[in-house]
């Protein structure tokens, strides 16, 4: 699985949804955790964002140490068929996490499993608003321009929207993980401006395409005329 975006936000969806909501989220610099998605989600969720020094190794001691516990404890014993496939591996991964980790003691913790610290501090855990729509907060977005035809692209794929929308720019809201048949939302100029459908190729060759050229406002210096044959016969023979 790549290391990016959109890998760690499901994962981060889904500890928000468990373990409720952090007041800080210390990442490393990399390019899955410098992204300004990142940041967006973080900012409405009221979750402060920072990223470790750079050449600071001791910042990040604790995800060290426990890397260190996990290929002690369940990356050495792994079985082959295990590794046959990621779903297999995830699996294999959650139950040492949940069977073994969580009811082992640490003495980072005073002898206390990560479970039992948990109970103490589980008061005071703020979980995300019951009237929060998670799904939509984590969607992600581009900025596109619709093209005369009425469509956009996004990651290789073209969609159709609304035809008011040609030569206007107008931001994509998806989930990266969704099948391509899924519709995309639009947003123009802040509002809700229906959805984008995958591109029905046959239907779209009658669709009708227009002059999209900017209209001259009154005020709008008038257009130079364009330069006469003789004018440009003579600037050639200069040359």
């Amino acid at each position: 699985m790549a290391e990016n975006t959109s890998a760690f936000l499901p994962v981060f969806r889904n500890a928000l949804i468990r373990r409720g909501l952090p007041t800080r989220l210390y990442v490393d610099n990399g390019s899955a955790y410098r992204s300004r998605h990142l940041a967006l989600v973080c900012a409405r969720l009221g979750v402060a964002l920072i990223h470790a020094r750079a050449f600071q190794p001791a910042g990040k001691g604790k995800i060290e140490r426990f890397f260190r516990t996990l290929r002690a404890g369940w990356l050495a014993h792994l079985d082959a068929p295990v590794m046959d496939s990621i779903e297999m591996l995830n699996r294999s991964l959650w139950a040492w996490i949940e069977g073994e980790y969580h009811h082992t003691p640490h003495r980072g913790l005073e002898g206390r499993t990560p479970l039992e610290q948990w109970a103490l501090a589980s008061g005071a855990v703020r979980y995300p608003d019951a009237t929060l729509d998670l799904d939509d907060l984590f969607l992600f977005e581009a900025r596109r321009r619709v093209y005369k035809d009425r469509t956009v692209s996004l990651n290789g794929r073209l969609y159709e929207v609304d035809p008011l929308l040609v030569g206007e720019k107008v931001t994509l809201r998806y989930d990266p993980e969704a099948p391509p048949s899924r519709p995309l939302e639009v947003v123009h100029d802040g509002k809700p401006a229906g959805k984008a459908t995958r591109l029905d190729a046959y239907a779209n060759t009658a669709v009708k395409r227009g002059n999209y050229s900017k209209q001259i406002e009154p005020g709008d210096p008038a257009p130079e005329p364009p330069p006469s044959p003789l004018k440009m016969r003579k600037f050639k023979e200069k040359d």
